[in-house]
C-alpha cells in the first residue's frame, strides 16, 4: 500500500484518488473547501460522472480515502507521491492559468520533510515541470534544507462520462520523468492497471507535457474536419454518414471522432487547443492549422442556429421551441463551452420562447439563463407543447424515440445537431428533418438505391 496525496477534489482529483484507492493505496485528498469535503463524506459528488459516487463512497467506507483541508496536513502523513490535480483554466489570451499550480508547488516546498515524487496531473504547458522543480528548490533553500525530491509529468486522458474506464483500463499511461527512480515509482504504481508494459510510455518532461495538448488537438481537428466536410456534403448532395463509413474502413483513419455535428465543447478540447496556439506564439511557431480548428468549431454552432433562424424568418417570434440536450456531450452535466449556450443565446436575441430538457445538465444551464427559458422534467412532455424540436446532445434516451413520435410537434420539424436519426425514416413519418451533412440528399432516389442494394446484397449470400 502506497500513501498518495492528491491535491484538488475536482474532476481529475476525485477520479485519480478513487481509482488509486481501488488498488489498495491510501489516498489523502487535499481540498480547501470544507463544505465540499462534508458533501463528499456524505457521498455527494459535485459533478456528474457515472459510477464515481459509488467508488468514492466505497473508498471512504473502507478508509482508503481521507480528506484534509491543507497540504501541510497531507505531508504530515508522509506520502511517497503527490499528484497535483488543480484547475488550469484558460486566460483571456488563451494561455493556461497556472496560478493554482504554482500555489500548490510553493506550499509543497514550504512543508516538504522527506523524499517525495511530485506529479503534475493537471494539464499544463511545456516547461511547467522544470519550473516546478525550481520553485521547490528555492523554497527548500529558504528553509536551509537539502531534501531529495523528483518531479514528473503525468497528463490525464479522461473522457467525461467514461472517466473510470479510462483510468482503470487505460490505452496508455504517459509519464515525463528526469530520473530512473521516478520512472520506477510510477511504473509500479500503474502496473495493476496495465495489460502490457508497452502501455507505459516514459519520456522527458517536454514530450509528456506536449503529448497531452497534441492528443486533444488531434481529436479536435478530426471533429472540425468532419464538420467542415459536412457543410460541403450538404452542397454536393452527399451523405456525411456514408462518407464517414467510407473513410473509417481505412485502418489508417478508423472511425473515432468522425461524427459530424455542432462541434466540441467541455473543459478540455477548447482550452487545450487555445493553449497549444498560445504556446506556438510563445516559441515563434505559428500553429495555423490548430487555430483554424478552433475557428471552424466556433462557427459550426452559429451556422446551425442561423439555419433555424433563416428557415422561419420573422415567424419564429410566434414559435414555442423545444430543446433536447444541454450538456456538451452525453453522460455529463458539464456545460463548459457547450454549443447549447451559444445557440440559446442567439435564439433569445429574437425573444423566442424556449423550453429545454437535459437529464442532468439543466440546473447548470439554469444558473446561466435563469427564467429566460423554461425547463421540462421529461423529454416527452415538451414535444406536444412545442412547434418544433432542436436536438443539441445525443443522450441515449433520445435515440430510443421513433420518427412517428415527433408527429405531435405542431410544425412537425426537427433540427438535429447530432444526426441522431435517419433522414429517410423521418421523411416517411412526415417529419421535416434538418441534420448535419445530410440535408441535400435526393431522399426518394437515395431510398430506392439503398433498398435495391440491400436486396441484391441479401440475395448474394
Amino acid at each position: 500500500m502506497r500513501k498518495i496525496a492528491v491535491v484538488g477534489a475536482g474532476y481529475v482529483g476525485l477520479v485519480t484518488g478513487a481509482c488509486f484507492a481501488q488498488k489498495d493505496n491510501f489516498i489523502i485528498i487535499v481540498e480547501r473547501d470544507q463544505n465540499k469535503i462534508e458533501n463528499l463524506l456524505q457521498g455527494k459528488i459535485p459533478f456528474y460522472e457515472p459510477g464515481l459516487d459509488l467508488l468514492v463512497s466505497k473508498a471512504i467506507d473502507h478508509k482508503k480515502i481521507i480528506f484534509v483541508d491543507n497540504l501541510k496536513q497531507a505531508l504530515n502523513q508522509k506520502p511517497e507521491i503527490i499528484f497535483s490535480c488543480v484547475g488550469t483554466p484558460s486566460l483571456s489570451n488563451g494561455a493556461a492559468d497556472l496560478s493554482a499550480v504554482w500555489g500548490v508547488v510553493k506550499e509543497i516546498g514550504q512543508n516538504l520533510t522527506d523524499y517525495c515524487l511530485i506529479v503534475n496531473k493537471s494539464t499544463v504547458p511545456v516547461g511547467t515541470a522544470a519550473k516546478v522543480k525550481e520553485i521547490i528548490k528555492q523554497e527548500l533553500i529558504k528553509r536551509n534544507l537539502d531534501i531529495n525530491f523528483d518531479v514528473a509529468s503525468n497528463p490525464e486522458f479522461l473522457k467525461e462520462g467514461d472517466a473510470l474506464d479510462d483510468f482503470l483500463q487505460p490505452d496508455r499511461v504517459v509519464v515525463g520523468v528526469e530520473t530512473e527512480k521516478a520512472e520506477q515509482i510510477l511504473f509500479d504504481l500503474y502496473k495493476p492497471f496495465l495489460n502490457s508494459s508497452e502501455q507505459f510510455l516514459s519520456m522527458n518532461w517536454p514530450s509528456a507535457e506536449l503529448t497531452k495538448y497534441a492528443s486533444n488537438s488531434m481529436l479536435a481537428t478530426r471533429i472540425s474536419f468532419m464538420n467542415q466536410l459536412a457543410l460541403l456534403a450538404d452542397k454536393l448532395g452527399a451523405d456525411i454518414n456514408q462518407v464517414k463509413l467510407g473513410m473509417s474502413k481505412d485502418r489508417r483513419i478508423g472511425s473515432c471522432f468522425l461524427n459530424a455535428g455542432i462541434g466540441y465543447g467541455g473543459s478540455c478540447f477548447p482550452k487545450d487547443v487555445q493553449a497549444l496556439v498560445y504556446t506556438g506564439c510563445e516559441y515563434d511557431q505559428e500553429m495555423s492549422l490548430i487555430k483554424e480548428v478552433e475557428n471552424i468549431n466556433n462557427k459550426q454552432r452559429l451556422l446551425f442556429a442561423d439555419q433555424i433562424l433563416n428557415y422561419f424568418g420573422d415567424n419564429i417570434l410566434n414559435k414555442n421551441i423545444a430543446i433536447w440536450g444541454l450538456a456538451f456531450k452525453p453522460e455529463t452535466d458539464d456545460i463548459r463551452c457547450a454549443p447549447s449556450i451559444d445557440i440559446i443565446n442567439k435564439l433569445l436575441e429574437k425573444k423566442v420562447k424556449i423550453t429545454a430538457y437535459d437529464p442532468v445538465a439543466w440546473q447548470n444551464i439554469k444558473n446561466i439563463f435563469g427564467d429566460k427559458i423554461g425547463y421540462a422534467n421529461t423529454s416527452k412532455e415538451i414535444l406536444s407543447k412545442s412547434d418544433f424540436l432542436i436536438i443539441l446532445t445525443e443522450w441515449k434516451e433520445f435515440l430510443e424515440y421513433k420518427p412517428q413520435d415527433f408527429a405531435c410537434l405542431k410544425d412537425k420539424i426537427v433540427f438535429d445537431g447530432r444526426n441522431c436519426f435517419n433522414p429517410l425514416d423521418m421523411q416517411d413519418a412526415g417529419i421535416k428533418y434538418f441534420s448535419i451533412g445530410r440535408n441535400s440528399l435526393n431522399n426518394f432516389n437515395q431510398k430506392i438505391c439503398l433498398e435495391n442494394f440491400c436486396d441484391q446484397k441479401e440475395n448474394s449470400f
